[in-house]
């Protein structure tokens, strides 16, 4: 079925379960670097923190949140129980303490080969020229300027650890006044079908877009409010159709052939070198949600357990049915 082409009684477990995306979690170096870069130079906000001096980590969630928008104060109760009922995608930086002492650490940014996986998170904005320029004046680097390339019409600019953060432009009737807003997450994938059979017919997200080129096929996904129908996915309004989503989607890439190669596999980024580390999807009755995600074929590295980050949570991982590439997180939604 494929979330496109699924029967108007399909639902997935996803759907059934309220599942939503709400994190990409990235290790970083060192906080006291990366979160002032995406808060100045991208408008993102902490939103909350955590810190665990024993386990020896820290977490950082970022949000692009909406001009004028009023957020809890981090670090709160409120701000905890905004975070574990948001409606939004936020980064979720992992610090390892004492990597910001360590000269010689360096986290995997996924495009660099033997390790490729992660790709990318972008941001859409206005004028992808006009705010390259003004990043680069404010210091910004860049793996690739607009006039560079095959692709005149994005950018790729670099965050403190490397991770490349790809620009790009919005749909021309798009209304947001905002400069920015966190657009997307890209990972490479091995086999298209297999992927959205996963992300779209077991996690519920909806196919909006295939794009495809001469070697490689992008494919862009989200969860969207129920009863929202976007257009036919291959049709002439679907690119308009994400370039006007405020919210991310979820960008799979593949590289043709790659399927047919038993050899062939992307580094998942938890294995060392170590950099991205999952996507994260909040649920409501995790314990059910993982029974029904069991049976239909999903492998699990932590079944639902207590964690730590709140008295009242529970989360599970488990991996991409096939092929464990890429780790899925999903955790309770808090109680308001």
């Amino acid at each position: 079925m494929s979330g496109a082409t699924a029967s108007a009684g399909f639902r997935s477990i996803g759907e059934k379960y309220g599942f939503s995306w709400q994190q990409t979690m990235l290790r970083i170096k060192d906080p006291a670097i990366s979160v002032p870069f995406y808060e100045k130079h991208f408008g993102m906000k902490l939103i909350h923190k955590y810190t665990f001096d024993e386990a020896g980590f820290s977490l950082f969630f970022l949000e692009r949140p909406r001009d004028g928008a009023t957020l809890p104060t981090p670090g709160t109760r409120e701000s905890e129980r905004y975070l574990w009922n948001m409606n939004g995608v936020c980064l979720e930086l992992t610090h390892n303490h004492g990597s910001e002492k360590d000269p010689n650490f360096r986290v995997n940014n996924g495009n660099e080969e033997p390790h490729r996986g992660f790709g990318h998170i972008a941001f859409n904005c206005p004028d992808v020229v006009q705010v390259s320029e003004e990043l680069e004046k404010e210091g910004v680097a860049f793996r690739k300027r607009p006039h560079e390339g095959r692709m005149k019409t994005i950018a790729f600019a670099l965050d403190p650890d490397g991770y490349w953060i790809e620009l790009c432009n919005r749909s021309p009737s798009c209304p947001f006044p905002e400069k920015f807003n966190l657009s997307q997450t890209m990972i490479r994938v091995k086999d298209p079908e297999k992927a959205l059979k996963f992300y779209c017919d077991i996690l519920g997200m909806k196919l909006l877009l295939k794009s495809k080129k001469e070697d490689f096929t992008n494919y862009f996904l989200a969860h969207l409010e129920p009863g929202a129908t976007p257009p036919d996915p291959e049709g002439p309004d679907a690119p308009s159709f994400v370039k006007s989503l405020w919210m991310p989607v979820l960008e799979l890439t593949h590289n043709h052939g790659t399927e047919n190669d038993a050899a062939f596999s992307y580094h998942n980024g938890n294995d060392a070198p170590q950099g991205f580390g999952h996507i994260g999807m909040l649920c409501d009755n995790l314990e059910k949600a993982c029974e029904e995600l069991e049976a239909a074929g999903v492998k699990f590295r932590k079944r639902p357990q207590r964690y730590g980050l709140r008295a009242d949570a529970k989360r599970a991982f488990f991996m991409f049915p096939l092929y464990p590439v890429v780790a899925v997180a999903v955790l309770s939604r808090m109680e308001k």
